[in-house]
């Protein structure tokens, strides 16, 4: 399995070696900055008794709700296909097909085509938003934010890479998931620990990485990117993990302040070298980062 969509800095190849560090003797696993979700659908939690996705995407998070009611998105994609629905193609031949997909992709993104991604003014379940952003993302190129990524929407075989969505939607496997997601939030992260935070929880944080160059050894490393979390947000989210009771995984790349903010001698390590989803951009497609978990227990 994978997370419903890709995610750039997603965790898929990551999510075995971080679930084998997941307590199991835990009733609630949150994860403050959700994003797909991957280790939930990847892994086994039948055990826990309470699931908490969160995150400050609210394309996301609708995107999430609406899924979470299959049949009733399933209805509305399939309603998009048809003749005057946001997805209805005229075309027969493929590369008429892939261009016309192309522009509407293009169009969405383009602020002044669109208000798409700058109306946040909808109430959450919006099940034709859902389908709006599942073709959307479904079709950046890395699944990045669309507006700095190009069209990649469709497979080798020439369908939509939405289909892949709508078969997970079928699936009994990924339903099951959605049916035992207790919690589906659009909250900031200090609310999500607020709620939750109590010695039988457990907090998974992935937050957006910090967006520097630094030179360690012989390699320039670029951390990713998301400057909507700042350096704020990084320190906002070390003081609340200094107080929290429950448990907790961090997961970053390596940055300067990170030895002095959990220190090894209080807190325990691990890491791990991965090939870096940021490289599909580059032209050294084996570029590998090291993955830091810092754990509190």
């Amino acid at each position: 399995m994978a997370g419903l969509v890709g995610w750039f800095g997603g965790k898929n190849t990551h999510s075995p070696w971080i679930y084998s560090f997941i307590p199991k003797e835990i009733d609630t696993y949150i994860e403050p900055f959700s994003g797909s979700f991957p280790i939930y659908f990847n892994e086994d939690f039948s055990h826990v008794k309470n699931i908490v996705f969160n995150d400050t995407n609210k394309f996301q998070v609708n995107l999430m709700q609406c899924s979470k009611q299959y049949d009733l998105f399933l209805s509305e994609i399939d309603l998009s296909f048809k003749p005057g629905g946001t997805l209805y193609c005229d075309k027969f031949d493929i590369s008429d097909i892939k261009k016309y997909y192309r522009d509407l992709f293009t169009e969405i993104k383009d602020p002044k085509k669109s208000d798409f991604y700058d109306n946040l003014n909808f109430q959450i379940p919006d099940f034709e938003r859902g389908v709006i952003y599942a073709f959307m993302i479904t079709s950046s190129f890395n699944a990045c934010f669309a507006r700095g990524a190009g069209f990649s929407g469709f497979t080798k075989t020439n369908k939509l890479k939405l289909t892949t969505l709508i078969n997970k939607l079928q699936s009994p496997k990924y339903r099951e998931k959605l049916d035992n997601l207790n919690f589906i939030l659009n909250e900031d992260f200090e609310s999500i620990f607020n709620q939750f935070d109590s010695p039988n929880s457990f907090f998974y944080c992935d937050p957006p990485y910090k967006r520097r160059n630094y030179e360690k050894g012989t390699h320039n490393i670029d951390y990713g990117s998301q400057t909507s979390f700042g350096e704020s947000g990084h320190e906002r989210l070390r003081d609340i993990l200094y107080k929290t009771k429950s448990k907790w995984i961090l997961s970053y790349y390596w940055f300067p302040e990170l030895e002095e903010w959990f220190p090894k001698s209080k807190y325990r390590w691990e890491s791990k070298e991965f090939f870096r989803s940021s490289s599909s951009f580059s032209e050294n497609k084996t570029e590998k980062g090291i993955e830091l978990l810092i754990m509190n227990f």
